[in-house]
């Protein structure tokens, strides 16, 4: 099984906000805009995220045959500077024991930009990874790391599995160049599996002359440029927002993403499967 979601999916932020809170028309939904996996918002710093309605959303989810990941805003310290890492880092190993979730991206923004975040992103890391040492992870932060260096990337990325960039193209209509450029800078940080987060939303209102909105060209493009790329999977932010519009409902759940091909034999495996054939037909090797 690999370590990092593949295929088609969608960060989920407020489940209330999403298929009128039932956790039934959530997953026939998700279902029917053919999402392989889904990310749930579980925690936010060190507290459970909405936990009343995690429960019953992830059941039916998983009813479905949709493999259910989770997602926590961290900041590392508290607003006095005071390292929270542990206490973040707790939070998330009960919600992925609690709710047997697939794994968990990890979203580092501002926050941890401040001084003592290195410190702050080793403790949080090594102590999930000390209970924890083959749950997937995952970094969902800035889509050019170049641009936001003070960010503790080798840290966290030291105990990740794969990248999950924030790639939102606002107020711009050019996600493949930026999709691009991310792998790029990505990579060169550390060489990950890429599942990169594309912009579905707008902002502003539209009578205000600063509104934009992402489009269907665009959700169509980054969508392409993702395969062209050869990357393992795709999500978009978010479910409450593409349920917002039906052009853009219909234009994601018209992109296809086959499964993965199965990794090759080795050739351990391959001769143990003819050692096979050739006991189960008698035949003499």
């Amino acid at each position: 099984m690999a370590n990092y979601p593949t295929g088609k999916g969608v960060l989920i932020w407020k489940l209330g906000s999403c298929a009128g809170g039932d956790p039934v028309a959530l997953a026939e939904k998700a279902v029917a805009a053919g999402f392989a996996w889904v990310a749930i918002k579980v925690q936010n710093w060190a507290s459970v995220y909405q936990p009343s309605l995690l429960a019953p959303a992830i059941r039916e989810l998983k009813a479905r045959g949709i493999k259910v990941w989770g997602w926590g805003y961290l900041v590392g310290a508290n607003s006095a500077g005071v390292s929270i890492a542990v206490a973040e880092a707790n939070t998330t190993i009960r919600v992925l024991k609690d709710y047997l979730l697939e794994g968990f991206f990890i979203d580092a923004e501002g926050q941890y930009k401040r001084l003592g975040a290195t410190i702050w992103a080793d403790t949080y890391v090594k102590a999930v990874r000390k209970e924890l040492p083959i749950t997937p992870l995952g970094l969902c932060s800035y889509r050019f790391p170049n641009v936001h260096p003070e960010l503790p990337w080798s840290q966290f990325l030291a105990g990740c599995d794969f990248h999950a960039p924030q790639v939102y193209w606002e107020f711009a209509h050019n996600p493949c160049p930026q999709l691009a450029t991310s792998v790029t800078q990505l990579k060169a940080r550390k060489d990950l599996p890429i599942i990169p987060v594309g912009s579905c939303y707008s902002r502003g209102l539209p009578s205000s002359p600063d509104y934009w909105a992402v489009t269907v060209d665009d959700l169509n493009a980054f969508d392409a440029c993702a395969k062209d790329l050869h990357l393992p999977g795709i999500s978009w932010w978010s479910f409450q927002h593409m349920e917002s519009r039906a052009d853009w409902w219909n234009a994601i759940s018209a992109h296809s993403w086959a499964p993965p091909p199965p990794p090759p034999l080795t050739l351990e495996q391959r001769v143990k499967r003819l050692e096979d054939t050739a006991l189960a037909h008698g035949w003499v090797l």
